[in-house]
């Protein structure tokens, strides 16, 4: 995908810690910064209020959590320095929602341990963030698309967001996709259908496939390079979406919009996946802003301590 011809899509932020969670975030926003040609803020939020510390930018990390600042001087040589430093201090979602404001896509580590703050913290961003956010745990298992995009879709707006954003990934990294339905009516077993090499996985073909069919093909005749497979699956939504996403490279829900109340934006399936799962779960607001591809001219990415060059 070429970000000239599609502005607005390569102005990317990830929140790091020293934790593997925080590592893994931060090594998939670097290579998909490197895909889409674009530009990466990376956010480290501090707990102990300490206001010189971001003063002196990278050098006093490198003093305090020198693992996390090696990490991050890999990040920015591997991406030529298109990159921003910031070093806030104090609330994590705070400090993360003010950056979300002046980017196209931010990434976060999933939850790690018994520690319900962190546990709550790539939720909340999820609910609130006005751009998409991507949660980064290990990919695990191997589903019958193992290495697709997989997207999550109920036919709703919400799910027509995430079926847009999961096209525009599969076309750019040329990986194929598999968009799933789950049908709490169906109680046999799950099929679907590949649309390139026209192979039929059941006997009958079921009203829901035809009705994926009518939400895909618009989006199929834009992206004529991604080979697309159809698919549903019965029983409990959440459950079934886990066994379709298994080994996914990216499973993408979609999220309601304002003005509904942030506590209501995110439905049961995608919290579910936000705050438990397994491998890299991106969730799209229903109606995403049009950012110009542009340096932003205030917020905590503008304020960043360690600037990439004009």
């Amino acid at each position: 995908m070429d970000t000239a011809a599609h502005p607005g899509t390569g102005r990317i932020g990830v929140g790091v810690a020293d934790t593997p969670g925080g590592l893994a975030a931060l090594s998939w926003a670097v290579e998909e910064t490197a895909a889409r040609g674009g530009t990466l803020a990376i956010c480290h939020v501090r707990r102990d209020g300490d206001p010189d510390r971001a003063a002196t930018g990278l050098a006093a990390l490198e003093l305090t959590e020198p693992d996390l600042a090696r990490h991050i001087r890999a990040a920015r040589q591997r991406l030529d320095r298109r990159t921003a430093v910031a070093l806030p201090a104090g609330d994590p979602v705070g400090a993360l929602l003010e950056l979300s404001g002046e980017l196209d896509l931010l990434v976060v580590g999933g939850h790690e341990g018994g520690d319900p703050l962190h546990h709550s913290v790539p939720t909340r961003l999820a609910a609130r963030a006005p751009c998409p956010v991507v949660v980064v745990r290990p990919v695990s298992g191997h589903g019958p698309f193992a290495g697709h995009v997989v997207v999550g879709t109920d036919g709703s707006a919400a799910a027509a967001a995430a079926l847009r954003a999961g096209f525009a990934h599969a076309e750019l990294h040329a990986v194929p996709l598999a968009v799933v339905e789950v049908d709490v009516r169906h109680t046999g077993d799950d099929y679907w259908f590949d649309d390139r090499f026209l192979e039929t996985h059941f006997t009958a073909v079921p009203a829901p496939l035809v009705t994926l069919a009518e939400q895909v093909e618009p989006l199929v005749a834009r992206h004529p390079s991604v080979a697309v497979k159809r698919a549903v699956y019965g029983g409990d939504p959440v459950h079934g979406l886990r066994r379709a996403a298994a080994g996914a490279a990216l499973l993408v829900l979609g999220r309601h919009g304002r003005p509904m109340p942030a506590v209501l934006r995110l439905g049961s399936v995608s919290r579910a996946f936000a705050e438990h799962g397994d491998g890299v779960v991106q969730i799209v607001p229903e109606r995403v802003a049009v950012r110009a591809a542009r340096t932003p001219a205030g917020g905590t990415f503008s304020r960043a301590v360690d600037r990439p060059p004009r």
